[in-house]
């Protein structure tokens, strides 16, 4: 039941062939190479802390190597207030600076350093805002040669700056020269529509957005964008059912764009062209998609991608695709308090807040902290209240908080409001017998496991619950042990299905010549799993290896078993054994 992650990862259509310049870019000032990414070991420094040179190299070293954005930035700016004529150091302070959004600090680094592809793209996008245009084209002519963010970026810079002057015709022939180049040449399309905007006949911008377009081959990232541009632009020329019709498009590509096509359409209205500022912005979030692109392809840092995300919010903070988009970049470099920290400015009223909330579970998620995983989804569901999905995932929650009775209710209003088609209802059922069968409601439990093994008659996860259920309750054992065979033969390698079809060979039969080998092979796949642990003990038992047995026991104790094997394992322990009547009836 796990949503469709990494919802912008599909191939971006600005990919373009500077791949290895891109890439040492990406390298430059990557983590020192080689060290250890553990904690340091405390030491009492023999200087005040705040002063400590030493110290701060050290810090600002372990967290860049520990992808620690916030604290990286603290230490290294601590650095930088003690010694701040290495240029090396300079070069990490703007990269970390720029990633955590310290724009006036990034920018004053950046006038420091020689005409990098970063430092020149700070300073150029500083210069947006404030339309300082001498000083933007000034920044861009520092260099001749330049790298392969400004290389993409500049055309665009200097066009919007063209236009904010009143050369729409300039503006959008310098455009038009650069989309010469094939690979980005529906982006530098984008910007000359938005620009086009401006004349006074919209015949050229409707020209323009058609030929950048929306592919379903796209990531939603860009598809939003497009939908979001396109559809206000179709709404302020009084063609509201092509605005409609621009934002259903979205639902061609991907499910999760259905979370967002009706708030969308709702806040459509007439706007007033664009700024050179929103249009740069809007330029920072296609320069992530093309890196991020690089990364997934190459492996390398993220840095670049969070620092054109984060000149993009700085640019135009309204554009909350990006917001999510760094979020979600956030996500993938295991920066979860970071990335929920960007989520917490989008307004439940935002049209993507549906989008936000999903990555804001994404994000629990990956934590493990259920607490954490229950307010994400609870806030999901303010918003989409009848999100089977949502309503899922928060009942397998509350199940592992322990609140069995919850998570029954939860299961049953997904049941409710999932549609009736068996590949969604059985693992629904599945779930609300496994609350069930926590919460002690047999009844329950043995309508839905039935109901389950009904819709799903050859799936292993409903084989092995039914069965192992049967088994447990001394109900129709013959038909759990074929059950449970069936489960194994069609998935013979999961050490859980195993280990349900070796207790009840012993459980049933007592037959402990075929259960051995299988529960030995089920512990060394899963060899901190509790509930084996005990089996395999009482295997071990019934065949006279009383130590190996209490071994065993013992070691299940410490690989933070269920109450109720807790309970069995302390019971087998302090009481002389297991009792089964298996093999209690042949003594």
């Amino acid at each position: 039941m796990q949503i469709t992650r990494g919802w912008h990862r599909s191939i971006p259509v600005f990919s373009f062939p500077l791949r290895a310049g891109l890439s040492a870019v990406l390298l430059t000032g990557a983590v020192l190479r080689g060290a250890s990414a553990s904690p340091a070991p405390e030491i009492l420094p023999a200087v005040s802390p705040e002063k400590s040179l030493t110290g701060w190299l050290l810090a600002s070293s372990v967290m860049m190597q520990r992808g620690e954005i916030d604290a990286a930035h603290e230490a290294l700016s601590h650095v930088l207030t003690l010694s701040s004529q290495n240029l090396k150091l300079r070069e990490d302070g703007l990269r970390y600076a720029a990633m955590t959004g310290h724009e006036t600090e990034a920018v004053a680094l950046a006038k420091t350093l020689p005409a990098s592809d970063i430092a020149t793209l700070v300073l150029a996008q500083n210069a947006v805002p404030r339309k300082a245009w001498a000083e933007m084209r000034q920044t861009l002519s520092r260099n001749s040669h330049h790298g392969p963010l400004v290389s993409v970026a500049a055309p665009v810079l200097l066009a919007w700056a063209q236009a904010e002057e009143g050369h729409i015709e300039q503006a959008l022939n310098t455009l038009s020269a650069a989309a010469a180049f094939a690979p980005t040449r529906r982006l530098y399309q984008l910007h000359a529509a938005l620009i086009a905007e401006r004349l006074s006949s919209q015949h050229e911008a409707q020209s323009l957005y058609q030929k950048a377009g929306n592919s379903p081959d796209d990531p939603l990232t860009l598809q939003i964008l497009y939908a979001q541009l396109y559809g206000g632009w179709l709404e302020g020329q009084g063609q509201h059912q092509g605005a409609r019709d621009a934002i259903a498009a979205l639902g061609v590509s991907s499910p999760l764009a259905s979370m967002i096509i009706g708030p969308l359409q709702h806040t459509l209205q007439k706007r007033a062209p664009l700024s050179a500022a929103q249009g740069a912005a809007i330029l920072n979030l296609q320069l992530a998609l093309m890196i991020t692109d690089v990364i997934q392809q190459e492996g390398i840092p993220r840095d670049p991608a969070i620092i054109t995300l984060q000149q993009a919010l700085y640019l135009d903070p309204n554009l909350t695709v990006a917001r999510i988009f760094l979020a979600d970049t956030f996500r993938e470099g295991n920066q979860l308090p970071k990335g929920l920290g960007v989520l917490d400015h989008v307004a439940d009223t935002d049209p993507l807040a549906a989008l936000a909330a999903q990555e804001r579970v994404n994000l629990a998620s990956r934590s493990h902290d259920l607490p954490m995983q229950a307010d994400a989804l609870n806030r999901a569901l303010t918003l989409l209240p009848d999100n089977p999905e949502f309503l899922v995932q928060l009942a397998e929650v509350q199940d592992q908080m322990g609140h069995h009775d919850e998570a029954i209710e939860l299961y049953t209003k997904a049941l409710k409001a999932s549609p009736p088609r068996k590949e969604i209802v059985w693992p629904i059922l599945l779930g609300r017998a496994m609350a069930a069968q926590e919460s002690g409601n047999w009844a329950v439990m043995k309508e839905d496991m039935h109901h389950a093994l009904e819709l799903a008659p050859d799936q292993p996860e409903v084989l092995n619950f039914v069965g192992y259920a049967s088994i447990e309750h001394d109900v129709d054992q013959e038909r759990a042990l074929q059950l449970l065979k069936r489960a194994l033969d069609l998935q013979p390698n999961d050490p859980s299905i195993q280990d349900s079809y070796a207790w009840a060979l012993l459980k049933h039969k007592g037959d402990l010549k075929t259960a051995l080998p299988i529960l030995i092979q089920a512990a060394e796949h899963a060899s901190s799993d509790a509930e084996i642990g005990y089996h395999l003990g009482v295997a071990y038992w019934y065949l006279g290896r009383h130590t190996e047995a209490q071994d065993q026991w013992n070691q299940s104790l410490d690989d933070s078993p269920q109450p109720q094997d807790r309970t069995l394992i302390l019971n087998a322990l302090q009481q002389g054994g297991p009792h089964l009547k298996a093999f209690e009836q042949n003594r």
